[in-house]
């Protein structure tokens, strides 16, 4: 499966009636052909699949295959477009990692963690959880994703313009790959180092890396030309960047700051014609690139003028002696028309961009609103985990058996179930309250089972945090109903949920 993800596929597919398996076979290769789908990067929208694999192995038969299970259905959530479906799968999957103690699965699900906050441009966020990636993967001993990790940390201090913390983990993602020579780890290494040591305005390091990098990817990707003209260019050294400039534009590279470069370059050699040439190269660019917008940005407006200036007063130097007062009223009227037309320009598209900036606030307030509700869930795990590595998710709960005396003597634990209810008020608007108001000699395991009910885990996972058997639990599940007085064939579940 790991190695040759196609030959699995193939081999379940001669599989003709899966559904005729035992439930247990049938939720192995529900799982199975998920995993093998997902590892031969095609990409999967259904849930129907892998949901088989959820409902059986949720209820803590097997944690491994039931973290996993949730980590592939929130990658399915996440390709159907359901950011908090993705997110409350990935939730899900943490308990059942950390009890199997799966490092890589742990590690893995931080990371997705970490493109849902990117996506949202929580760029500290981002960080964070690749962090936590990075950590778990090392304990896993993943060289490989350990590697992915370290180059996202680093992009998003490189985000944030924190460039010399970025090429920290830059280099310390090299140091680590060094054995690999993996060229698709190694690539974007270099590239991004170069990146950062431009800014820093170490060019002369920059441009090494931006080699290292053409070599390694065999001139697979012009950008990287670009990056190394910029260099040369920023070295002064002219003809080196026009070399590769032009390299970029002849593999189909024909970005608008291809062209500004070349145009800046020309203008330093005072070669005026040319520059005037790839002025309105960039300006053609820009155009192509966003049709929507107005035929040219303002600055792109103002270079065009500015050369067309130069070009009209070169001719005038040949008809000098043509100048009159009419040809220079003529112009001073033209000069003004520009700049009144180029002035309305710039504030209706100042305008434009203000609306169109309000609108992405807006987007992704919304957006973030549909994260916002888990993490406060999500913290409380977490926190509970690294005080206790070993036996995190036992600890949230204390046994039943045992509740009134763990109850009065441990404060740490009612901190924990405090906050654990009050995240899940959030994410369920006041749940716990409104049970306590309705309730109110229900006790706090009491309403945390329902809470914990109301978040959609199974009951034998629920056993598993509180430390008793599954029949031990459904005694007090129905010494529950009775307190809450719900009629005989009313399901639970569905009772908390409209409740």
């Amino acid at each position: 499966m790991e190695i040759y993800p196609d030959s699995a596929l193939k081999l379940l597919n001669g599989i003709k009636t899966p559904r005729q398996l035992s439930s247990k076979d049938y939720a192995l290769y529900s799982f199975a052909m998920t995993q093998a789908l997902d590892k031969a990067l095609i990409i999967v929208q259904s849930d129907s699949l892998i949901k088989n694999a959820v409902t059986y192995y949720a209820d803590g038969k097997d944690p491994m295959r039931a973290g996993y299970s949730y980590f592939y259905l929130s990658r399915c959530e996440r390709n159907q477009g359901n950011p908090k479906g993705q997110a409350e799968s990935l939730l899900k999957a943490i308990p059942y990692a950390i009890k199997s103690n799966n490092y890589k699965l742990l590690g893995f699900i931080y990371s997705e963690k970490a493109s849902i906050y990117r996506e949202q441009n929580q760029i500290d966020s981002m960080i964070h959880y690749n962090k936590l990636s990075y950590n778990s993967l090392k304990r896993a001993k993943d060289q490989r994703n350990c590697i992915v990790s370290l180059i996202g940390i680093g992009y998003g201090y490189y985000q944030l313009q924190q460039f010399s913390t970025a090429l920290k983990y830059y280099y310390q993602a090299e140091h680590e790959a060094q054995d690999s020579k993996d060229s698709t780890l190694l690539a974007p290494i270099y590239k991004f180092s170069s990146l950062a040591l431009f800014y820093l305005k170490d060019y002369t390091k920059s441009s090494l890396y931006a080699k290292q990098g053409i070599a390694i990817e065999k001139q697979k990707d012009p950008s990287n030309w670009f990056n190394l003209a910029a260099i040369f260019a920023k070295q002064n050294k002219l003809d080196s960047a026009k070399i590769y400039l032009s390299k970029c534009i002849s593999h189909g590279y024909k970005a608008p700051d291809c062209y500004e470069l070349f145009e800046d370059i020309f203008e330093q050699e005072r070669n005026f014609q040319e520059a005037i040439k790839y002025a309105k190269l960039t300006i053609n660019a820009k155009d192509s690139t966003n049709k929507a917008a107005l035929l040219t940005s303002f600055a792109g407006m103002e270079k065009k003028y500015n050369y067309e200036r130069i070009a009209t007063e070169n001719k005038t130097l040949i008809i000098a002696n043509q100048r009159n007062k009419i040809a220079v009223l003529f112009l001073l009227l033209g000069l003004s028309g520009i700049i009144v037309i180029v002035l309305l320009w710039r504030y209706r598209h100042k305008q434009v961009q203000l609306k169109q900036h309000q609108l992405l606030v807006e987007k992704e307030k919304e957006n973030n609103q549909l994260l916002q509700q888990q993490i406060n869930m999500q913290n409380a795990l977490i926190k509970n985990v690294e005080h206790h590595k070993k036996t995190a998710i036992k600890r949230l709960v204390p046994n039943t058996s045992s509740y009134s005396t763990s109850e009065e003597g441990s404060v740490d634990s009612m901190a924990l179930y405090d906050e654990l209810i009050s995240s899940i008020d959030g994410l369920y608007n006041g749940f716990s309250k409104r049970l306590k108001n309705k309730y109110p000699l229900l006790t706090t395991t009491d309403i945390l089972i329902c809470c914990l009910l109301r978040a959609g885990f199974e009951s034998g996972m629920i056993a598993s945090v509180l430390d008793t058997q599954t029949d031990s639990f459904n005694v007090r599940r129905a010494r529950l109903r009775k307190k809450l007085e719900i009629e005989h064939g009313m399901n639970f579940s569905d009772f908390l949920a409209d409740f």
